[in-house]
């Protein structure tokens, strides 16, 4: 089964939320704290707050603090004694962290822009470039599916993005292969010109999609 828990923190003020970094390891703290813009602190703080949720809501986690985050080679972060795989993304007023409990996984979220086709030819391939002036694809879809892939293998950027095709017409659920590995995508909007997508090692049909009020993930967590 995998999971995706969202929060949209319009209207919620990082002078609000300062106070729960104690949730966190004195190192991430610090990561927050080197920040210099208060939304971004309040985006990194709720991407935490999210996955301790996910700890105490199905791993049965009882303590009031994040475990200790480790890192990969190319800094994509886990926790050693987790089962299956999280992954955290943000983009605008949205957060989102999105649980595997078996396989590995990758989350994007982005908002939709204005934007030339043409600046992004070094990083699509012609098929998908095609596609979307053709109006066959959505450059958001496109774009939210190709950064999930890459935060599901782990590498980030290291994995080019143009290295790799998607199927078109794009159909939810469906795999792609890409360097051996077989990863299978769900693809949503959540509001009103957000979108995020998941790559994960497991079939996609059975994800569930929760929106939470900054009351329940706070209540939870706290709990």
């Amino acid at each position: 089964m995998n999971y995706i828990y969202t929060i949209c923190l319009h209207g919620v003020s990082w002078a609000e939320l300062a106070a729960y970094q104690s949730i966190l390891p004195l190192i991430e703290q610090q990561k927050i704290n080197q920040l210099h813009m208060d939304d971004d602190k309040s985006r990194s703080l709720l991407g935490k707050l999210l996955l301790l949720y996910i700890l105490k809501k199905h791993l049965s986690y009882r303590a009031s603090q994040l475990p200790n985050l480790n890192y990969n080679h190319y800094f994509k972060p886990f926790i050693a004694t987790m089962p299956g795989s999280f992954n955290i993304s943000h983009a605008g007023d949205w957060v989102v962290c999105a649980y595997s409990q078996q396989g590995m996984i990758g989350v994007d979220i982005e908002q939709q822009q204005p934007l030339n086709i043409d600046e992004y030819h070094q990083v699509l391939t012609l098929a998908e470039l095609n596609a979307i002036r053709l109006d066959k694809l959505e450059f958001i879809q496109l774009w939210t599916l190709k950064e999930a892939i890459i935060k599901a293998d782990g590498r980030g950027f290291h994995l080019a993005p143009n290295s790799f095709a998607l199927p078109i017409p794009f159909i939810n659920h469906s795999p792609v292969t890409v360097d051996g590995n077989i990863w299978f995508l769900h693809w949503q909007k959540i509001a009103s010109r957000y979108a995020l997508a998941i790559a994960c090692s497991t079939p996609t049909d059975n994800t569930i999609t929760k929106r939470l009020d900054i009351k329940q993930l706070i209540t939870t967590c706290y709990c």
